[in-house]
């Protein structure tokens, strides 16, 4: 070996002896002035020639081709290895927006080809959810009124295990409010974190000389939609917890009036209710297609088409779209179920917490002697005023009569048959009411007093038991009903006993346990327990590893 090769990297010995397996196929200059040319040139020059970075003058003196381009190699391997079978390989078909060059892991971007000044820029090849932005070349995907999520651009050199910059922003997807012109071209994201007239939220597309790659965020973590079927009724509703994958923009359109429309694909794990489930929620993988639409103002997605759910049991063919409305909630009841009347039921609005009730079907939750709060199935407004009423007891017979605790006994108006409404209704459990008053226990000690200034959020009834009562016929009924309601909270003082003047307005969540013994009418709230405060005291009881109890005052 010459002594000019010392330099060359040992990998550059298999080019070496790829260059002369392909040149064997063609035809040799066998004069004596070529072979001695020949003899004469180092493995560098060979390699060099290769990747095209030096011209080899031939004994006439004209220029040697180049033989470092794509299609030169590509066609020398076609000739060369004519027995190899080489299978097509089926992507995703993504428009590329760059060339290619020599080197695999390397593309370059023109900015000419998109009609701007033409600067070319080599820069490593992106993956295909990303979109290059690099001095005055920006990706044409590129457009406002979308959300991404923004890297800086690993460098040309960079060692291939090195770690990849952090994305800009905290890692958020913000929504592109503008692009700046000229050079240097200014990128303005929402202003997240920051105020309207000191928005942060920006960058120079030559603020750093690597480049940026831009990715597009069509669903974000906590988004909702309804499960539509394919004959578009609603099944379902989920929520995105986690992205699984990274979303790919697959097509754009766009219009004559300037609507862009743009298709994403994405890769979520969702938390999913099914109506027809008894409202279990499940956590399972969703695939499908985000159609997002921007007109004047923002993008936002329109729908969700070609939807799959699941992995062992993989559903397809499903729709969704964006929100959840309770009006396309659907439940099937029937009557068979609960050894009644054979007939079958569906109901439409009803939310979560509420129970149905509609011709001679009555959920068998709702047992008289608990207060309820009682809503239509299609109307937003509640009956009997929207207070929370005593049941007092359920008829027989097909059409069943409700009634209700009266408000006078001489004129009782306070009850509804099962089949007055033909679309059905919804009863909701109540345990606890404004200006009950109870006291706040913690490890044996009185910690304060309590009395509830609002209960508007939804109590959502989590079990009924029945429980036997040594000595007495029939068994008790409880009820386990989550609650969130606002307080009026006075603590005590650090003595404990006394309780200090100060009152203090707090949000309160818990399990209240109602029970109604056998015999009696009317259902008594025992305590609220797994409380959770909505303040700092929170934390102090945490800390300490004090459970917090309400016990109701007489």
């Amino acid at each position: 070996m010459d002594s000019n090769d010392a330099n060359i990297p040992p990998g550059v010995l298999v080019f070496y002896h790829i260059q002369i397996k392909i040149a064997s196929r063609r035809p040799r200059d066998n004069t004596a002035e070529a072979q001695g040319a020949a003899s004469r040139r180092t493995i560098k020059e060979v390699w060099l020639e290769w990747h095209g970075l030096v011209e080899i003058m031939e004994p006439e003196g004209k220029p040697k081709s180049f033989i470092s381009t794509p299609n030169d190699y590509e066609s020398d391997g076609e000739e060369a290895f004519t027995e190899v079978e080489i299978r097509e390989q089926h992507t995703i078909p993504l428009k590329p927006f760059w060339t290619g060059s020599a080197y695999e892991k390397e593309v370059l971007l023109d900015a000419s080809t998109l009609g701007d000044v033409p600067a070319v820029y080599r820069v490593p090849a992106p993956a295909p959810h990303q979109m290059p932005v690099i001095g005055v070349y920006i990706d044409p995907r590129v457009r406002t009124g979308f959300r991404y999520k923004i890297r800086p651009m690993q460098a040309l050199d960079a060692p291939p295990l090195s770690v990849k910059p952090r994305y800009l922003f905290g890692g958020k997807a913000l929504t592109l409010q503008s692009i700046g012109r000229g050079f240097a071209r200014r990128f303005t994201f929402e202003p997240v974190d920051s105020t309207l007239n000191e928005n942060t939220n920006y960058f120079w597309s030559d603020s750093r000389p690597e480049g940026f790659v831009f990715e597009i965020e069509a669903i974000a973590i906590g988004d909702k939609f309804t499960i539509y079927d394919a004959n578009h009724e609603p099944q379902g509703t989920l929520e995105v917890v986690q992205q699984q994958k990274n979303q790919i923009e697959l097509e754009q359109k766009i219009s004559e009036d300037g609507t862009i429309e743009k298709k994403v694909k994405v890769n979520t794990l969702c938390k999913i209710e099914w109506y027809e489930n008894d409202d279990i929620t499940k956590l399972v993988p969703v695939t499908g297609v985000a159609i997002l639409k921007k007109g004047r103002g923002n993008a936002a997605v329109t729908r969700v088409a070609n939807v799959a759910i699941g992995i062992k049991q993989l559903k397809k063919g499903y729709e969704l779209k964006p929100g959840i409305k309770s009006s396309s909630r659907r439940i099937t009841v029937n009557g068979s179920d609960i050894k009644d009347i054979p007939c079958q039921y569906s109901i439409v609005g009803l939310e979560r917490y509420e129970h149905p009730v509609i011709g001679t079907y009555i959920d068998p939750r709702i047992v008289p002697g608990f207060f309820y709060r009682v809503r239509p199935a299609n109307s937003r407004h509640h009956l009997f005023e929207g207070r929370s009423l005593l049941l007092q007891s359920i008829g027989m017979g097909y059409g069943k009569r409700i009634t209700f605790k009266p408000d006078t006994l001489n004129a009782p108006e306070n009850y509804f048959w099962s089949d007055s409404h033909p679309e059905g209704v919804g009863m909701e459990p109540r345990a606890v009411h404004p200006e009950m008053k109870f006291t706040i226990t913690g490890n044996g000690g009185l910690l304060g007093e309590a009395m509830v200034f609002r209960a508007d959020l939804p109590q959502i009834e989590e079990k009924t038991e029945y429980v036997d009562v040594p000595g007495k016929r029939g068994k008790a009924v409880e009820k386990y009903i989550q609650v969130d309601v606002t307080c009026h909270v006075k603590l005590a003082t650090t003595g404990g006993g006394s309780v200090d003047s100060e009152v203090h307005l707090m949000k309160v969540s818990g399990t209240a346990l109602v029970r109604k013994e056998p015999g009696q009418a009317a259902a008594k709230l025992v305590k609220v327990f797994n409380v959770g405060l909505d303040s700092q005291l929170n934390l102090l009881f945490a800390h300490s590893q004090t459970e917090l109890t309400f016990h109701p005052l007489p």
